[in-house]
Order: structure tokens, then C-alpha cells, then sequence
């Protein structure tokens, strides 16, 4: 069974895209527009999307999963750059490689009596 598990493993690769845009903006308003609701409701098209956040380093970079309902969670990471006349935002979603549901769904169920711990 672990050889099953290896190869689905090895046979997912993580999807991603990726967008740059240059923005007539500062990094600091780039920067609340992204870490605020308010500033998300004015641009993001997908308001019903929980936000778990796992790296906030101001003004120039932020990490988040972002889940929705029937929507597997995804991995969203805003590089926030100053360029001469505003700010080049860079973002990069993608989907885990390895989804912890794969693995809970690819073991079967087995009576605790039939498991060995410890040396043989």
C-alpha cells in the first residue's frame, strides 16, 4: 500500500499562476488594500472566501489560504515591489501537492491488533 501512496504522491504536481501588474500606487496603499476588508472588498471578485493568514511581512510581502465553499484551499502570495511611478504587485496562487485528504482517504481501516510496534 505505501507504493500506492508514493506514486499518487509522485505523480501530483502543484498548479499555479501567476500575474504581475504595475499599479500607479504606493506600496504602503498597495499594501492596505490587501491586509484590510475594506480595502479586499474594493478589488477582490470573490468576497465569500474565508482567509487563513500565514506570512505578513509590511510592506512587501503577504501570504494567505483562501478557501470557499466546494472550493478546495488554495495558497495566494502577493510580492509587493516599488518601481519608479508605483508598485509592481506579483501573485502567485496555487494549490497544495500534496492534500492531506489524499493520504487520510488512502488508507483502509485496520483492526489495532494488526499493527506491530516496536522492533520485530
Amino acid at each position: 500500500m505505501a507504493e500506492r501512496i508514493e506514486e499518487r504522491a509522485a505523480q501530483r504536481t502543484t498548479t499555479a499562476a501567476r500575474t504581475e501588474v504595475e499599479i500607479e500606487a504606493t506600496p504602503e496603499e498597495v499594501w492596505e488594500a490587501l491586509v484590510t476588508e475594506e480595502g479586499r472588498e474594493t478589488w477582490l471578485a470573490e468576497p465569500d472566501r474565508d482567509v487563513y493568514v500565514e506570512v505578513v511581512r509590511a510592506p512587501s510581502r503577504l501570504v494567505w489560504w483562501w478557501t470557499g465553499e466546494d472550493e478546495p484551499s488554495t495558497r495566494v502570495e502577493f510580492q509587493i515591489v516599488a518601481v519608479p511611478g508605483g508598485t509592481r504587485v506579483v501573485v502567485t496562487e496555487s494549490e497544495p501537492a500534496f492534500p492531506i485528504s489524499l493520504l487520510a482517504r488512502s488508507f483502509a481501516r485496520a483492526p489495532a491488533g494488526s499493527f506491530v510496534w516496536g522492533p520485530a
